[in-house]
C-alpha cells in the first residue's frame, strides 16, 4: 500500500506542483508584491519582444526614445556599445525566445481588452510572469521523467521534493520568473535527458531535439554552453573509456553534425545582434557596463559555496548529499559523474570569478539554479545509497524533511522582505531565523 502511495504521489508531482506553484504566483501578485513581474533582470531579458514585434525595431532604439527619452535605466544593463554608439543588452535573446508565445497569447488578451497595446500593461507582464513558471514546471516534469527511469518511486520523490523546495528552485519558478533561471533550469535537464536517450538509441529526432535545446542553453546563458560537455562526456568513467568512447562518437558523427549545424543555424541571431550592434560576431555583452567582468586570478569560491552571503551550500545544505552522492554512485549515475564533475567544477569557478559574485539580489544563490537538474541525478544516488542503510536512512530521512522545511520558511522570509537580498551577514542572518514579522 505504501508503495502504491508513492507511485501515486509521483505520478501526479508535476500536476500538484503546478497547482501550488500557480497558487503561490497569485499570492505573491496579489497580496505580497507590488512591483510587477518585469523587474530587474527580467526586464532585459524580456524587452526585445515588445521592440522587435510592437515597435518593428531590433536595435531597441525605438522603445529607449518612446518610454525613457533616449537612453534606458541604469538597471536595464542596456548600454550603448562604445565606438558604434548602438544599444547592447547585456542579457541575450534566448529567454525573450521562449517567452515569445506566452507574449503573443497576453497580445491577443491585450487587443481584446483595449489595454494599451505598449508591451507592459497587465496582460504583458503576466504572461512574461507565467512563462516563466510554465518552464519551471516542464522542468520538474522532465527531471521526474529522467527519475523514475533509473530510480525506485521512493528515491524519486525524495529526490523531487528536496530539489523542488529544498533549494531555490520554486522561488525562481513562481517569484522571480522573469530572470533566466528557470528556463536554463528546464533547459539543461532536457539536455541531459536527451542526451540519455541518444547515447541509448541515436535517432535524427533525438539529435534535432539536442541541436535545438543546445541552441537555446548558449542562447539563455552564454557560460552555460559548458553544460554541452555532457553530450560528448557522458559515459566516460576512467582514462581507459577514452579511446572507446571517441570510436563510438566517430561512428554516430552524422548525427553530431547534425546537432552540431541545428545548434550553430540557432544562436546565428544572437550573432547578427552582437555583429549589428558591436561591429564584431562574439563580444562579450558586458563589457559596456562598467566594472563586471571575470576576476580569474580571485575567486571567490569559499564565499559562494559556504557563506552566509550567498553561499550555495549554507543556504541549500542537502546539495551537500548531492556531492556524496557523485562519490557513492553506481549504476546509470557512473555515467554522468566525470563529465559532471568537469562541468560543475569549471561552472563554479566562473561563478566565484564574476565580479559581482553574489549574482545581486536573490534567494541563495541564482548561479547554480541552472544545474539543478544534473545534480538531482546525485542526490537520488545518494538517497538510493542510504537505503540500503535502515538506520543511516531513517536519520538522513529526518534531516531531509528538517532541511526542506527551514528552506521553504527562508523562502517565504525572502518573499515578505526579512531575508535580506544580498549582504546577508552572520549577525543578521541569526537575528532574522525563522521570524516572521
Amino acid at each position: 500500500m505504501r508503495a502504491s502511495l508513492t507511485s501515486w504521489i509521483v505520478r501526479h508531482f508535476v500536476a500538484g506542483t503546478a497547482v501550488l506553484a500557480v497558487a503561490a504566483y497569485v499570492v505573491i501578485y496579489a497580496r505580497i508584491l507590488t512591483e510587477p513581474p518585469i523587474r530587474s533582470d527580467g526586464y532585459s531579458y524580456y524587452v526585445y519582444l515588445p521592440s522587435w514585434f510592437l515597435y518593428r525595431d531590433i536595435s531597441l532604439d525605438v522603445l529607449a526614445r518612446d518610454w525613457y527619452g533616449g537612453s534606458y535605466p541604469a538597471f536595464t544593463a542596456i548600454l550603448r556599445w562604445p565606438g558604434t554608439g548602438q544599444w547592447l543588452n547585456a542579457h541575450p535573446i534566448g529567454t525573450a525566445m521562449l517567452m515569445a508565445p506566452f507574449f503573443a497569447v497576453g497580445h491577443l488578451l491585450t487587443r481584446w481588452s483595449n489595454l494599451p497595446p505598449d508591451g507592459f500593461s497587465f496582460y504583458y507582464e503576466h504572461a512574461a510572469g507565467l512563462a516563466g513558471l510554465a518552464y519551471f514546471v516542464g522542468g520538474v516534469a522532465v527531471m521526474r521523467g529522467l527519475l523514475t527511469r533509473h530510480f525506485t518511486s521512493g528515491v524519486t520523490l525524495a529526490t523531487l521534493v528536496s530539489m523542488t523546495w529544498g533549494t531555490n528552485l520554486f522561488h525562481y519558478g513562481v517569484f522571480d520568473t522573469t530572470f533566466s533561471h528557470a528556463y536554463s533550469f528546464f533547459l539543461i535537464t532536457l539536455f541531459l535527458d536527451l542526451t540519455d536517450r541518444w547515447w541509448t538509441r541515436p535517432t535524427a529526432r533525438l539529435a534535432c531535439g539536442l541541436g535545438a535545446s543546445a541552441a537555446l542553453i548558449v542562447l539563455t546563458r552564454h557560460t552555460n554552453v559548458l553544460f554541452l560537455l555532457l553530450l560528448p562526456l557522458h559515459g566516460i568513467t576512467a582514462w581507459r573509456d577514452l579511446g572507446p568512447h571517441a570510436a563510438a562518437l566517430w561512428r554516430r558523427r552524422g548525427s553530431l553534425a547534425l546537432i552540431g549545424g541545428i545548434a550553430l543555424v540557432g544562436v546565428l541571431p544572437q550573432l547578427l545582434i552582437y555583429r549589428q550592434a558591436t561591429g564584431s560576431w562574439l563580444v562579450s555583452s558586458y563589457r559596456a557596463v562598467g566594472g563586471a567582468g571575470f576576476t580569474f586570478r580571485s575567486p571567490h569560491l569559499v564565499g559562494v559555496l559556504f557563506s552566509t552571503q550567498k553561499g550555495v551550500f549554507f543556504w541549500s545544505p542537502l546539495l551537500l548529499l548531492a556531492v556524496a552522492g557523485i562519490i557513492v554512485a553506481h549504476g546509470w549515475v557512473q555515467r554522468l559523474v566525470v563529465p559532471a564533475v568537469i562541468v560543475v567544477a569549471i561552472d563554479t569557478y566562473l561563478i566565484a570569478s564574476w565580479s559581482d559574485w553574489q549574482f545581486g539580489a536573490s534567494f541563495g544563490h541564482r548561479g547554480f539554479t541552472d544545474s539543478l537538474g544534473l545534480l538531482a541525478m546525485f542526490l537520488a544516488a545518494f538517497f538510493a545509497w542510504a537505503a540500503g542503510w535502515p538506520r543511516l536512512a531513517r536519520f538522513v530521512a529526518a534531516g531531509v524533511v528538517l532541511a526542506v522545511l527551514i528552506s521553504t520558511a527562508q523562502m517565504l522570509q525572502y518573499w515578505i522582505g526579512i531575508l535580506p537580498m544580498a549582504n546577508t551577514t552572520w549577525e543578521q542572518y541569526r537575528a532574522v531565523f525563522l521570524r516572521f514579522s
